[in-house]
């Protein structure tokens, strides 16, 4: 007998900060792809170690720490290692199952999870809802499979979900008996699966099998399951056959009543998902493709929880994702919401579309196509999950900031949890409170907390979990802003860059373009009347002074009129100092050869051979101009040449001893060594050279060795020596 722990834990939280008990914090699906929503405040990332090959069915759970433990196919299950758990094949799945299977923790026990799976295929000749049951504590915590393939019911559909119970831990399995409207729940509570279901018959009974298809989804707050039937014959319009049902749902009863029929007669549906708040209903609708209809793939929206059919298809919105040819890569087959709270939709490719804000009616809910790149091929389905995966409303918990300058924040606790209720706070900066509904002041302020709240009853097994990332200033904010120019115009585009955790805080823009204009718009365009540069403010004002904040950029719009310095004679060597004025922002001069750096204004050039230069200068707008300066060379040099004596007297004769080379060699190293063999002079600029002294003390009069190495035309190093005789 496994020693119970009483754990149970489960994911929730908004569409902004990351979720609770975050077991489905990693997905995996289809062929090989796979994401890890394991990064607080961002999009979820892609993950490439999977070994899981599936169509359709997928489901996969981590512990509450969010490291995976296992997923499956309905065939096959993989351990954290992404190795056939231990006794973990051969299950009697099928991958072509929309909700092929689905795990669910043993809410008592935190290392005894089961496996649910649906055979349905529609070229099957049985169907038939079976179990495995997974011990994570044999094989030293990788897992196997101790029960497999127990028989549940028969025949079954491919529509397979589980809600969470109204007492907070226990969760029902929900199936749906092939070419009927029988529907069945199984309880899975502190003593584990139930094997006497409550059955509901109830709305329309199913005659056609590919009717049988689709997906079977239960609100967030457990009140409502919607049943898509997934109608695929492109025969004719006006198919009365062709609908999808709500229902009410009791999930303290597990019955489902109050059927609902919203006909789609020229459409077909394929998946649905409700928002986190339970309000809104998403589907995927595309046109029939039959008698030349115009191709059309929508997003549908619906406010599902309307009293009745008519209000209910009176209150749609369509988010057109694609219309006309070459639209059929557009058609989604799955729809699932995120332990981040947003809505994630597989089209079979190598990127995932997302719902951002699902909870927002209309537009505003953002749809962004192929928002995700997961690498790899997603299949057509995505995780099979509990209801609440994205959000829990009965067992939650809020978190007000009452006080942004000092991190004050004011934490409510609530639980549908029957008995009497133990809370346990643990603040993430090492506190904790018993409290239901503390007050706590965060210090440091300025970071964001992981709190969690650990709900244990009396009256059941397990605790519920729940995390979130707290803001104790309410906000944390990146000001930032790029902006285009048109060359010469006056024409500013300013695009604002500036991010917020959490992403939803609404805020204020204003903008000060440094010619006495301002503007309050996010992305505002700008014509300024004269050249010039600019100080542009950005501010971004929260509602709370002390978290406001602004960046300062200056932008350099003046019309350029740049003049490089006049030619000049010089000697081999001799420095120069180059500049440019009339405007520019960023120089390159070219070619970069005997330049002390080749992209800044003014750089000095020791030119050996007569040579001109370009310069390019380029403001911030990224308008250029260009102008140019020939330094004529005296005396231009051939070979490799150093004098044999030199007097360094100071007296501006023979001072200095250095190679002179000629154009086609740029100098690599010069050496001098006394006649003991110790160094005194060594250099590697072009130009430079020895003045007799070492450590700046005077060398004697004598006989001194030089080397010389260079590079030529081809780039190929030549070494030289002799003597040189110092004289003073």
């Amino acid at each position: 007998m496994y020693l119970r722990k009483f754990i149970f834990s489960c994911i929730l939280f908004s569409a902004v900060n990351n979720c609770a008990g975050q077991q489905y914090n990693n997905w995996y699906f289809g062929k090989k792809a796979a994401l890890s929503f394991n990064n607080p405040g961002g999009l979820p990332i892609p993950i490439t170690n999977s070994a899981m090959d599936t169509r359709f069915a997928c489901s996969s759970i981590s512990d509450t720490a969010g490291n995976l433990l296992f997923y499956t196919n309905g065939i096959t299950v993989y351990n954290r290692n992404h190795k056939v758990m231990q006794n973990g094949d051969g299950l009697v799945g099928s991958i072509h199952s929309p909700q092929g299977c689905i795990i669910v923790q043993h809410p008592a026990y935190d290392n005894i999870y089961y496996v649910f799976t649906t055979n349905f295929d529609e070229s099957g000749p049985t169907t038939e809802y079976r179990y495995s049951v997974v011990d994570m504590a044999a094989d030293n915590g990788n897992g196997k499979v101790t029960a497999k393939n127990v028989f549940l019911s028969s025949p079954s559909s491919a529509r397979l979900t589980a809600a969470r119970h109204a007492d907070g831990t226990s969760v029902w399995l929900i199936t749906n008996d092939r070419l009927s409207n029988v529907f069945r729940a199984w309880l899975i509570n502190c003593n584990g699966l139930q094997l006497n279901p409550i059955v509901s018959a109830v709305g329309e009974i199913i005659t056609d099998w590919p009717s049988n298809d689709g997906q079977l989804k239960v609100s967030p707050d457990g009140k409502q399951l919607c049943q898509i039937q997934k109608y695929s014959t492109y025969t004719t319009y006006n198919d009365p056959k062709r609908f999808f049902q709500l229902f009410d749902f009791d999930n303290a009863t597990g019955k489902i009543s109050n059927p609902r029929k919203i006909a789609y007669n020229d459409e077909q549906k394929d998946g649905c998902e409700y928002s986190p708040d339970s309000k809104l209903l998403y589907l995927f609708s595309h046109s029939l493709l039959i008698n030349g209809q115009t191709p059309y793939y929508t997003i549908d929206q619906l406010e599902a929880n309307l009293n009745t059919e008519a209000e209910i298809i009176a209150s749609l919105t369509r988010i057109n994702t694609c219309t006309g040819n070459g639209c059929q890569n557009n058609f989604f087959t799955s729809l699932q919401s995120g332990p981040d709270g947003k809505i994630y939709m597989n089209r079979k490719g190598s990127k995932l579309s997302v719902i951002n804000y699902p909870n927002v009616k209309g537009n505003g809910c953002m749809f962004e196509l192929d928002k995700i790149d997961i690498v790899n091929d997603g299949g057509l389905g995505l995780p099979n999950m509990i209801n609440d995966a994205a959000f829990d409303p009965y067992n939650n918990f809020t978190a007000t900031v009452i006080d942004s300058c000092n991190g004050r924040v004011q934490f409510n606790g609530q639980t549908a949890m029957p008995g009497a209720i133990q809370w346990l706070w643990d603040f993430g900066d090492g506190t904790t409170s018993n409290l239901q509904n503390p007050q706590h002041n965060f210090t440091p302020y300025n970071q964001p907390y992981q709190v969690r709240l650990t709900i244990t009853s009396s009256a059941t097994c397990g605790y519920i979990l729940r995390k979130k990332q707290i803001f104790p200033r309410g906000i944390f904010r990146t000001p930032g802003f790029d902006f285009v120019a048109r060359c010469d115009s006056g024409y500013v585009r300013f695009v604002n860059t500036s991010t917020f955790l959490p992403d939803t805080v609404p805020v204020q823009y204003i903008w000060n373009f440094g010619d006495g204009m301002t503007s309050t718009e996010k992305n505002p365009v700008h014509s300024y009347s004269y050249s010039g540069t600019f100080l542009v403010k950005l501010k971004i004002k929260t509602g709370t002074p002390c978290i406001d904040d602004s960046i300062v950029k200056n932008i350099d719009l003046q019309q350029l009129n740049i003049q490089a310095p006049p030619d000049q004679t010089l000697e081999a060597g001799q420095p120069v100092q180059l500049y440019v004025t009339g405007g520019g922002s960023s120089f390159q001069w070219s070619p970069p050869r005997w330049l002390s750096n080749s992209t800044i204004a003014n750089p000095i050039a020791k030119p050996m051979d007569t040579i001109t230069y370009v310069v390019t200068a380029t403001d911030d707008a990224g308008c250029k101009a260009t102008d140019s300066v020939t330094f004529y060379v005296k005396n231009t040099l051939t070979g490799i040449n150093i004098p044999s004596a030199f007097t360094p007297n100071n007296d501006g004769l023979n001072d200095m001893l250095k190679p002179l080379l000629g154009s086609q060699y740029s100098l690599k190293e010069f050496c001098i060594y006394n006649r003991w063999g110790q160094k005194v002079f060594s250099t590697t600029e072009a130009g430079e050279g020895w003045d007799g002294t070492l450590n700046g003390r005077l060398q004697d009069t004598g006989t001194y060795v030089w080397l010389v190495k260079v590079n030529d035309a081809q780039n190929k190093i030549i070494t030289k020596q002799g003597t040189v005789t110092l004289i003073r």
